[in-house]
């Protein structure tokens, strides 16, 4: 079973949002009043990123009696969720709902590479991963709750579908940032806001920088009172940056 093809954004948001940190993007999202949009899950490997449109599994767990049809010509209980992995475009990021579980893996060494063939921005998975030494190799970034040496006993039931992953709503096109500080969800339908305050953000927060390496104290600085409010907005107009 599947939902309906997801929106893919323009190259120019992608660009964008590669500029943007998490920490950022979860700062502005609060401002707006969402909250529940960050995933407390990791790279496999430190300095790993990606950015990308969603595209969704959602998981079930298997059950012994079903497992002898889980490989079957149409099932519906797929062990391998050989459909959604077809249905991947280039810049996807595969969002896998693993329902928390760390002591199997569903994506290993071979699941990745194709999904890596089909052009997929990432891999973020709410489950372990299996053979962690052959990751490094496939380049492709990949979120997930640690390594596992079993295979899942899952069934992937669906593909394009809302789904939880690790704790948060995500929406089969909502937008996925992930670095060192976890995974962010950016409902698609707020995307164009949310990129208009980003850089701007971004920009402060560079601002600021300078300013504290400049010895200045944080009392108006951070965050930013009227005065430095009038010096940021400077400062960006001196590089080129203001409106």
């Amino acid at each position: 079973m599947h939902g309906p093809d997801i929106t893919r954004p323009s190259a120019e948001i992608i660009e964008a949002l590669h500029r943007a940190s998490t920490a950022s993007l979860t700062t502005i999202l609060k401002h707006k009043g969402v909250r529940n949009v960050w995933m407390p899950i990791r790279p496999l490997f430190p300095g790993m990123t990606t950015v990308g449109p969603a595209l969704t599994i959602r998981t079930v767990p298997g059950r012994d009696d079903l497992q002898a049809a889980a490989y079957q010509p149409g099932t519906l209980f797929p062990g391998h969720p050989d459909e959604a992995i077809e249905a991947v475009r280039p810049g996807d990021v595969v969002v896998v709902d693993g329902r928390g579980a760390t002591h199997e893996g569903l994506f290993g060494d071979l699941l990745t590479l194709r999904i890596k063939q089909k052009g997929a921005a990432g891999l973020v998975c709410d489950m372990a991963v299996r053979d962690a030494p052959h990751m490094a190799g496939k380049e492709i970034p990949i979120f997930c709750l640690g390594g596992a040496s079993p295979g899942s006993t899952a069934f992937n039931v669906d593909y394009n579908v809302p789904i939880g992953c690790a704790g948060a709503l995500v929406c089969p096109g909502d937008i996925i940032v992930g670095d060192d500080d976890g995974v962010v969800v950016i409902p698609l339908a707020m995307i164009s806001e949310v990129i208009a305050e980003v850089t701007v953000h971004e920009e402060r927060e560079d601002f600021i920088r300078e300013m504290l390496s400049q010895g200045v104290p944080l009392e108006g600085l951070y965050p930013t009172g009227p005065e430095m409010e009038a010096r940021f907005q400077e400062w960006r107009a001196s590089k080129g940056k203001g409106v």
